[in-house]
Protein backbone atom coordinates (compact mmCIF):
# COMPACT_ATOMS: atom_id res chain seq x y z
CA UNK A 1 0.00 0.00 0.00
CA UNK A 2 1.47 3.49 -1.15
CA UNK A 3 1.73 6.27 1.02
CA UNK A 4 -0.57 8.14 -0.63
CA UNK A 5 -3.05 5.85 -0.52
CA UNK A 6 -2.55 5.35 3.40
CA UNK A 7 -3.03 9.42 3.52
CA UNK A 8 -6.34 9.24 1.34
CA UNK A 9 -7.60 7.08 4.02
CA UNK A 10 -6.70 8.63 6.48
CA UNK A 11 -8.49 11.87 5.47
CA UNK A 12 -11.56 9.70 4.68
CA UNK A 13 -11.30 8.81 8.63
CA UNK A 14 -11.50 11.73 9.66
CA UNK A 15 -14.10 12.65 7.68
CA UNK A 16 -16.17 9.99 9.60
CA UNK A 17 -15.22 10.61 12.81
CA UNK A 18 -17.60 13.19 14.19
CA UNK A 19 -20.17 11.36 11.99
CA UNK A 20 -19.47 8.21 13.94
CA UNK A 21 -19.65 10.13 16.83
CA UNK A 22 -23.48 11.37 16.47
CA UNK A 23 -24.46 8.00 15.71
CA UNK A 24 -23.25 7.35 18.88
CA UNK A 25 -25.94 8.99 20.27
CA UNK A 26 -28.74 7.78 17.93
CA UNK A 27 -27.06 3.85 19.69
CA UNK A 28 -27.65 5.46 23.18
CA UNK A 29 -31.34 6.60 22.28
CA UNK A 30 -32.16 3.28 20.77
CA UNK A 31 -30.93 1.33 23.79
CA UNK A 32 -33.03 3.54 25.67
CA UNK A 33 -35.67 2.73 23.70
CA UNK A 34 -35.25 -1.14 23.60
CA UNK A 35 -34.84 -0.75 27.68
CA UNK A 36 -38.06 0.62 27.55
CA UNK A 37 -39.75 -1.89 26.08
CA UNK A 38 -38.21 -4.55 28.33
CA UNK A 39 -39.44 -2.81 31.28
CA UNK A 40 -42.98 -2.76 30.14
CA UNK A 41 -43.07 -6.49 29.87
CA UNK A 42 -41.53 -6.78 33.74
CA UNK A 43 -43.01 -5.84 36.91
CA UNK A 44 -41.72 -5.13 40.23
CA UNK A 45 -37.47 -4.24 40.56
CA UNK A 46 -36.89 -5.53 37.57
CA UNK A 47 -38.76 -2.77 35.91
CA UNK A 48 -37.33 0.04 37.79
CA UNK A 49 -33.77 -1.02 36.79
CA UNK A 50 -34.85 -1.05 33.19
CA UNK A 51 -36.66 2.50 33.11
CA UNK A 52 -33.55 3.53 35.21
CA UNK A 53 -30.83 2.24 32.48
CA UNK A 54 -32.77 3.77 29.82
CA UNK A 55 -32.78 7.62 31.66
CA UNK A 56 -29.17 6.85 31.58
CA UNK A 57 -28.80 5.86 28.17
CA UNK A 58 -30.67 9.44 27.36
CA UNK A 59 -27.74 11.24 29.30
CA UNK A 60 -25.29 9.01 27.23
CA UNK A 61 -26.76 10.30 24.06
CA UNK A 62 -26.50 13.94 26.03
CA UNK A 63 -22.68 13.06 26.38
CA UNK A 64 -22.10 12.05 22.94
CA UNK A 65 -23.99 15.14 21.27
CA UNK A 66 -22.10 17.43 23.43
CA UNK A 67 -18.68 16.13 21.65
CA UNK A 68 -19.82 15.37 18.12
CA UNK A 69 -19.37 19.24 17.25
CA UNK A 70 -16.28 19.24 19.22
CA UNK A 71 -14.52 16.53 17.80
CA UNK A 72 -15.78 17.98 13.96
CA UNK A 73 -13.70 21.22 14.42
CA UNK A 74 -10.74 19.54 15.82
CA UNK A 75 -10.49 17.65 13.38
CA UNK A 76 -11.61 20.66 10.82
CA UNK A 77 -14.12 18.66 9.37
CA UNK A 78 -17.63 20.88 9.60
CA UNK A 79 -20.17 19.63 6.47
CA UNK A 80 -23.48 19.93 5.95
CA UNK A 81 -23.53 16.28 5.88
CA UNK A 82 -22.71 16.41 9.58
CA UNK A 83 -25.00 19.33 10.06
CA UNK A 84 -27.86 17.83 8.69
CA UNK A 85 -26.99 14.23 10.60
CA UNK A 86 -26.84 16.18 13.50
CA UNK A 87 -30.54 17.49 13.66
CA UNK A 88 -31.89 13.78 12.53
CA UNK A 89 -29.70 12.37 15.54
CA UNK A 90 -31.16 14.96 17.99
CA UNK A 91 -34.65 14.76 16.53
CA UNK A 92 -34.75 10.76 17.92
CA UNK A 93 -32.13 11.02 20.34
CA UNK A 94 -33.75 14.08 22.08
CA UNK A 95 -37.57 13.98 21.43
CA UNK A 96 -38.86 9.96 20.64
CA UNK A 97 -36.62 8.81 23.30
CA UNK A 98 -37.38 10.82 26.03
CA UNK A 99 -41.44 10.96 25.53
CA UNK A 100 -40.84 6.72 25.53
CA UNK A 101 -39.16 6.94 28.40
CA UNK A 102 -41.81 9.22 30.01
CA UNK A 103 -44.81 7.06 28.72
CA UNK A 104 -43.28 3.68 29.90
CA UNK A 105 -42.28 5.15 33.09
CA UNK A 106 -45.91 6.39 34.25
CA UNK A 107 -47.97 7.92 31.50
CA UNK A 108 -48.42 4.45 30.42
CA UNK A 109 -51.80 4.51 32.88
CA UNK A 110 -53.13 8.00 31.99
CA UNK A 111 -54.92 6.78 29.21
CA UNK A 112 -54.61 9.28 25.72
CA UNK A 113 -54.01 12.07 28.09
CA UNK A 114 -50.27 10.63 28.26
CA UNK A 115 -50.19 9.97 24.87
CA UNK A 116 -50.88 13.13 23.59
CA UNK A 117 -48.98 14.95 26.81
CA UNK A 118 -45.60 12.09 24.98
CA UNK A 119 -46.62 13.30 21.69
CA UNK A 120 -46.78 17.43 22.26
CA UNK A 121 -43.05 16.86 24.14
CA UNK A 122 -41.76 15.22 20.77
CA UNK A 123 -43.38 17.82 18.55
CA UNK A 124 -42.00 20.82 20.79
CA UNK A 125 -38.21 19.25 20.22
CA UNK A 126 -38.68 18.56 16.81
CA UNK A 127 -40.13 22.33 16.10
CA UNK A 128 -36.96 23.44 18.42
CA UNK A 129 -34.23 21.94 16.30
CA UNK A 130 -36.00 23.23 13.12
CA UNK A 131 -35.89 26.79 14.42
CA UNK A 132 -32.60 26.30 15.38
CA UNK A 133 -31.31 24.99 11.61
CA UNK A 134 -33.42 28.32 9.89
CA UNK A 135 -31.84 30.85 12.94
CA UNK A 136 -28.38 30.05 13.31
CA UNK A 137 -25.96 32.30 12.59
CA UNK A 138 -23.63 31.42 9.44
CA UNK A 139 -20.78 33.76 10.38
CA UNK A 140 -20.36 34.67 14.44
CA UNK A 141 -21.12 32.47 17.11
CA UNK A 142 -24.51 32.19 18.99
CA UNK A 143 -24.50 33.39 22.44
CA UNK A 144 -27.87 32.89 23.31
CA UNK A 145 -30.55 30.29 22.61
CA UNK A 146 -34.36 31.05 21.72
CA UNK A 147 -35.95 28.03 23.86
CA UNK A 148 -34.58 25.31 26.11
CA UNK A 149 -32.01 23.34 23.98
CA UNK A 150 -32.90 19.83 23.24
CA UNK A 151 -30.63 18.27 24.87
CA UNK A 152 -31.58 20.28 28.09
CA UNK A 153 -35.91 19.19 27.70
CA UNK A 154 -34.27 15.44 27.20
CA UNK A 155 -32.22 15.78 30.19
CA UNK A 156 -35.47 17.67 31.95
CA UNK A 157 -37.40 14.42 31.85
CA UNK A 158 -34.57 11.76 32.06
CA UNK A 159 -33.29 13.62 35.91
CA UNK A 160 -37.00 13.16 36.56
CA UNK A 161 -37.53 9.80 36.29
CA UNK A 162 -34.21 9.38 37.93
CA UNK A 163 -35.29 11.77 41.18
CA UNK A 164 -38.49 9.83 41.21
CA UNK A 165 -36.83 5.99 41.30
CA UNK A 166 -34.62 7.51 44.19
CA UNK A 167 -37.37 8.86 46.31
CA UNK A 168 -39.28 5.44 45.38
CA UNK A 169 -41.65 7.12 43.80
CA UNK A 170 -42.57 4.55 40.96
CA UNK A 171 -46.67 4.82 41.69
CA UNK A 172 -48.73 7.64 41.33
CA UNK A 173 -52.22 8.67 41.84
CA UNK A 174 -54.24 10.81 39.32
CA UNK A 175 -53.07 13.81 40.45
CA UNK A 176 -49.55 12.64 40.29
CA UNK A 177 -50.24 11.49 36.44
CA UNK A 178 -51.64 14.45 35.79
CA UNK A 179 -48.55 16.53 37.27
CA UNK A 180 -46.32 14.36 35.15
CA UNK A 181 -48.32 15.11 31.92
CA UNK A 182 -48.04 18.82 32.29
CA UNK A 183 -44.67 19.02 33.48
CA UNK A 184 -43.61 16.99 29.62
CA UNK A 185 -46.03 19.68 27.83
CA UNK A 186 -44.48 22.37 29.58
CA UNK A 187 -40.64 21.21 28.60
CA UNK A 188 -42.46 20.84 25.20
CA UNK A 189 -43.63 24.36 25.12
CA UNK A 190 -40.77 26.23 26.75
CA UNK A 191 -38.29 24.24 23.78
CA UNK A 192 -40.68 26.51 21.50
CA UNK A 193 -40.74 29.62 23.58
CA UNK A 194 -38.91 32.63 23.33
CA UNK A 195 -36.88 31.86 26.54
CA UNK A 196 -33.26 33.36 26.33
CA UNK A 197 -30.88 31.15 27.64
CA UNK A 198 -27.25 31.10 27.43
CA UNK A 199 -24.76 29.01 25.14
CA UNK A 200 -21.73 29.15 27.04
CA UNK A 201 -20.03 29.93 23.16
CA UNK A 202 -17.61 32.27 22.69
CA UNK A 203 -15.46 34.99 24.69
CA UNK A 204 -17.42 34.63 28.18
CA UNK A 205 -18.50 37.47 29.91
CA UNK A 206 -18.45 37.87 34.17
CA UNK A 207 -22.36 37.07 34.02
CA UNK A 208 -21.68 33.57 32.36
CA UNK A 209 -18.95 32.53 35.03
CA UNK A 210 -20.74 33.38 37.96
CA UNK A 211 -23.85 31.27 36.29
CA UNK A 212 -21.22 28.08 35.76
CA UNK A 213 -19.90 28.37 38.64
CA UNK A 214 -22.58 29.08 40.67
CA UNK A 215 -24.52 25.97 38.99
CA UNK A 216 -21.39 23.61 40.02
CA UNK A 217 -21.72 24.65 43.06
CA UNK A 218 -25.22 24.88 43.45
CA UNK A 219 -25.01 20.71 42.35
CA UNK A 220 -22.05 20.06 44.43
CA UNK A 221 -23.63 21.22 47.20
CA UNK A 222 -27.48 19.52 46.61
CA UNK A 223 -25.58 16.39 46.04
CA UNK A 224 -23.85 16.55 49.57
CA UNK A 225 -26.92 17.31 51.29
CA UNK A 226 -29.49 14.52 49.69
CA UNK A 227 -26.61 11.99 49.55
CA UNK A 228 -28.19 11.52 46.24
CA UNK A 229 -26.65 12.47 42.74
CA UNK A 230 -30.07 11.78 41.19
CA UNK A 231 -31.59 14.47 43.12
CA UNK A 232 -28.60 17.01 42.79
CA UNK A 233 -28.74 16.60 38.91
CA UNK A 234 -32.99 17.35 39.26
CA UNK A 235 -32.26 20.46 41.35
CA UNK A 236 -29.29 21.18 38.94
CA UNK A 237 -31.49 21.01 35.67
CA UNK A 238 -34.19 23.37 37.54
CA UNK A 239 -31.63 25.73 38.36
CA UNK A 240 -30.70 25.98 34.51
CA UNK A 241 -34.69 26.50 33.65
CA UNK A 242 -35.22 29.03 36.48
CA UNK A 243 -31.61 30.96 35.14
CA UNK A 244 -33.10 31.24 31.72
CA UNK A 245 -36.78 32.37 32.89
CA UNK A 246 -34.47 35.34 35.14
CA UNK A 247 -32.40 36.13 32.27
CA UNK A 248 -35.33 36.39 30.08
CA UNK A 249 -36.98 38.62 32.49
CA UNK A 250 -34.56 40.97 32.92
CA UNK A 251 -33.61 41.39 29.05
CA UNK A 252 -37.35 42.56 28.31
CA UNK A 253 -37.48 44.72 31.39
CA UNK A 254 -33.84 46.39 30.59
CA UNK A 255 -34.38 46.30 26.67
CA UNK A 256 -34.93 49.96 25.24
CA UNK A 257 -38.58 49.52 23.40
CA UNK A 258 -38.75 49.58 19.89
CA UNK A 259 -40.95 51.98 18.04
CA UNK A 260 -43.52 50.41 15.52
CA UNK A 261 -42.87 51.62 11.87
CA UNK A 262 -45.48 53.40 11.33
CA UNK A 263 -45.30 55.57 14.47
CA UNK A 264 -41.50 55.62 13.22
CA UNK A 265 -42.49 57.40 9.56
CA UNK A 266 -45.28 59.71 11.93
CA UNK A 267 -42.78 60.74 14.10
CA UNK A 268 -40.32 61.35 11.19
CA UNK A 269 -42.70 63.61 9.23
CA UNK A 270 -43.52 65.36 12.48
CA UNK A 271 -39.86 66.14 13.29
CA UNK A 272 -39.45 67.62 9.45
CA UNK A 273 -42.47 69.45 9.74
CA UNK A 274 -41.12 70.95 13.08
CA UNK A 275 -38.02 71.87 11.43
CA UNK A 276 -39.51 74.01 8.33
CA UNK A 277 -41.41 75.67 11.02
CA UNK A 278 -38.73 76.83 13.14
CA UNK A 279 -36.84 77.88 9.60
CA UNK A 280 -39.90 79.47 8.41
CA UNK A 281 -39.68 81.71 11.80
CA UNK A 282 -36.20 82.59 11.28
CA UNK A 283 -36.72 84.13 8.13
CA UNK A 284 -37.86 87.68 7.21
CA UNK A 285 -41.61 87.80 5.31
CA UNK A 286 -41.29 91.46 4.52
CA UNK A 287 -38.07 93.75 3.70
CA UNK A 288 -37.83 96.68 5.85
CA UNK A 289 -38.08 100.31 4.43
CA UNK A 290 -35.36 102.84 4.95
CA UNK A 291 -35.99 105.54 7.26
CA UNK A 292 -36.92 109.44 6.36
CA UNK A 293 -33.61 109.58 7.80
CA UNK A 294 -31.76 107.12 5.76
CA UNK A 295 -34.26 107.68 2.44
CA UNK A 296 -32.05 110.39 0.14
CA UNK A 297 -33.82 112.92 -1.09
CA UNK A 298 -33.30 115.25 -4.35
CA UNK A 299 -31.07 118.37 -4.05
CA UNK A 300 -32.96 121.90 -4.25
CA UNK A 301 -32.28 125.11 -5.18
CA UNK A 302 -30.56 126.29 -1.74
CA UNK A 303 -28.41 122.95 -1.61
CA UNK A 304 -27.25 123.52 -5.08
CA UNK A 305 -25.62 127.31 -3.88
Amino acid sequence: MSRETQIRRIKRARFALPNLVTLGSVFCSFLSMFSVIQAMELAGDARIDRLQTAALFILGSIVFDTFDGKVARWTKTSTKFGMELDSLADGVSFGIAPAVLMYGFALRDAGWFGIIACFLFACGALLRLARFNIEAPDEGVQTLFKGIPSPAGAATLAATVLACIDLDMTSFSPFGLKSIGVLIVAVGLLMVSNVRYKTLKGKKTHADWVWVIGGILFFAGMTYYFHSFAIGFFLLVCYFILWGILLSVYINLTRVPRVPRRRRRRRSADESGASLDAVATETPTSTETPTSAETPTSAGPADRT
